[in-house]
């Protein structure tokens, strides 16, 4: 009787894991599309980079976008470019579909010029993420995400930047191509670094990170936290009431501590 009964109750328990972590694989398929941002991309369009490598880094930028599910009551899309001074290509009220995003972002101008990422952050923490220019009320929890993609060292300093825009409430995440420095990319990007920093050797190799930037931003915070089981305990002759009550396995309530 106790062997059958520690078998039931072990059945039980692996039951319930199996269909915690189902429901957990269903909250990762379903990714972006139950997402909500505030998202703005900040490209540096220094000379540094070419018109033939900005081409790339416009269709990375529409190809990710491509994730999202773009509405006015779901995820609104905005670009920053940069080089001696930062643009505003498009805010977050300009456009309310998908295709309008992805057709602004194969146009996106480029620049030429010199790389002041510092103030490219600072100007998108002041003036994209702001309800004027269509960022939402802080109040209503909406997530705020930048993603700055560069090629190269700053010619300004990006650490007090980066500290005022993560006080800000925006999640910002490094892109790296070639020659940018990882120290750099980690004092722009939000903690922890291993998740939010990337880093590839040239711009051919940009959309191999696009699926685990895609990952990182469209799992869910219920997809994304660890399986937690919790302890509880039971008195014998409950347990053995709730396993054997006619000899069959109906529903079992766990409580909670």
């Amino acid at each position: 009787m106790e062997y059958r009964l520690g078998f039931r109750l072990s059945l039980v328990v692996v039951i319930l894991v199996l269909t915690l972590s189902r429901e957990r694989v269903e909250a990762q398929r379903a990714g972006c599309k139950n997402v909500q941002y505030d998202l703005a991309f900040i490209l540096d369009t220094s000379s540094s980079v070419g018109k033939d490598n900005f081409e790339k880094i416009r269709q990375w930028v529409a190809n990710l976008v491509d994730s999202f599910d773009v509405a006015s009551d779901k995820t609104r899309v905005a670009v920053v470019r940069y080089s001696d001074r930062p643009t505003t290509e498009f805010n977050l009220a300009r456009y309310r579909t998908l295709e309008e995003v992805k057709r602004a972002a194969r146009n996106i101008r480029y620049l030429g010029g010199n790389t002041m990422t510092g103030d490219a952050i600072s100007y998108t923490t002041s003036n994209i993420f702001t309800e004027r220019n269509g960022a939402r009320p802080t109040a209503r929890g909406i997530q705020r995400v930048a993603i700055l993609l560069t090629d190269g060292r700053s010619q300004d300093y990006v650490l007090e930047p980066s500290k005022a825009a993560a006080k800000a409430g925006i999640r910002m995440f490094a892109v790296g191509i070639g020659e940018a420095l990882k120290v750099e990319l980690e004092e722009i990007a939000a903690e922890p670094k291993s998740a939010h920093v990337f880093h590839v050797t040239d711009f051919n190799a940009i959309d191999k990170i696009r699926g685990r930037l895609r990952k990182r931003l469209c799992e869910s915070e219920s997809a994304d936290a660890p399986l937690a089981l919790h302890t509880f305990s039971l008195k014998r002759h409950m347990l053995k009431r709730a396993l054997w009550e006619s000899n069959t396995l109906t529903t079992i309530t766990l409580p909670s501590h």
